[in-house]
């Protein structure tokens, strides 16, 4: 039996907490978020109120930074940003290895743990950048699943278009790469094009109309989020092409449930984006305070979610107000 002494530190720490349970008082520790995502992407909503709440639960204050608009140079600036603050720990996509490994590596070398969230390195463990774990879901395998979602159903397409609104971003060319190759395997010949529509919804559109008057016998569309699903459902409707083409988008939030409940999108990946805001704030916290060493990769999905798991993902939305 493990003597009591041993833990008597931890029950103090207990004690003191539920008598200060509820009041203020300045944080223990300092967490930089940073995030390629910004706040033209409603998908990060839930992401940001993830890590506030586990903050606001442990006495930790997370400082959430992403660009306004996409850009991997501002990503970088941002990790700069944080690097320079010496926050007790830095939370970071890895949305291109390339640009982020020597800074990451500058941080990692000045005493600043990193966990890696919803893009990983995608390199072999003695290449990558030595962050401490990854939360998140397996992109390729997000792209690959959705795809056998539509494939496991018999459904044969003639043409494919994936609708890409980042190109260079690692996570989001993996999902394509993963769609790409469940068609490709299942339907050898089938034509799969990759669509860059950009993160402007007005331009995603015109990219779409343009690219199914091109080519009128596409029937499947993929999108990589919403901003790639939210055009492609305003297309396939003012086209008249809803139930026609084939709509399946990676990630979700309310406008897409919606869609799904209406047979206008036929079904989504979801990676449960509170919990790679909340999750990766206690694995940091439990690490610099206790020690605690979280597991490698911790998966927040892929889960395809079409009409039969609407009920349960709508907790996410009301609990989150997006996901």
């Amino acid at each position: 039996m493990v003597p009591y002494s041993k833990y008597a530190a931890l029950e103090t720490e207990l004690e003191q907490y539920k008598a200060g349970a509820g009041k203020p008082g300045a944080p223990e520790y300092t967490f930089y978020y940073v995030s390629h995502g910004g706040p033209a992407d409603p998908w990060w909503a839930p992401v940001i109120k993830g890590s506030q709440l586990a903050g606001q639960m442990l006495n930790v204050k997370v400082v959430y930074s992403g660009p306004e608009k996409f850009s991997i140079q501002a990503l970088v600036d941002l990790l700069n940003s944080a690097i320079a603050a010496k926050p007790q720990g830095i939370i970071l996509t890895i949305t291109d290895y390339k640009a982020l490994d020597e800074p990451a590596r500058r941080a990692i070398s000045q005493g600043i743990p990193i966990i890696a969230v919803n893009v990983p390195d995608p390199r072999p463990a003695n290449q990558r950048i030595p962050y401490l774990s990854y939360v998140g879901q397996n992109e390729y395998d997000a792209g690959y699943y959705l795809a056998k979602y539509l494939i496991d159903k018999g459904y044969k397409p003639k043409r494919v278009v994936i609708g890409i609104h980042e190109v260079g971003h690692v996570g989001l060319e993996t999902r394509a790469k993963g769609i790409t190759d469940a068609i490709t395997q299942a339907y050898p010949g089938t034509p799969v094009e990759k669509l860059d529509i950009t993160t402007d919804p007005t331009k995603a559109a015109e990219a779409f109309k343009n690219y199914l008057t091109k080519y009128p016998d596409t029937d499947v569309i993929f999108t990589l989020g919403p901003l790639g699903a939210h055009p492609a459902l305003q297309v396939l409707k003012e086209m008249n092409l809803v139930g026609k083409v084939h709509l399946l988008t990676i990630d979700i939030d309310d406008v897409i449930l919606k869609a799904i409940e209406n047979g206008e999108l036929e079904a989504a990946v979801s990676q449960q984006p509170f919990a790679q805001g909340f999750l990766p704030v206690v694995f940091m916290y439990l690490y610099v305070k206790y020690g605690i060493i979280p597991p490698a990769h911790v998966p927040t999905g892929p889960t395809v979610i079409d009409k039969t798991k609407l009920d349960t993902v709508r907790k996410q939305i009301a609990t989150t107000g997006g996901a």
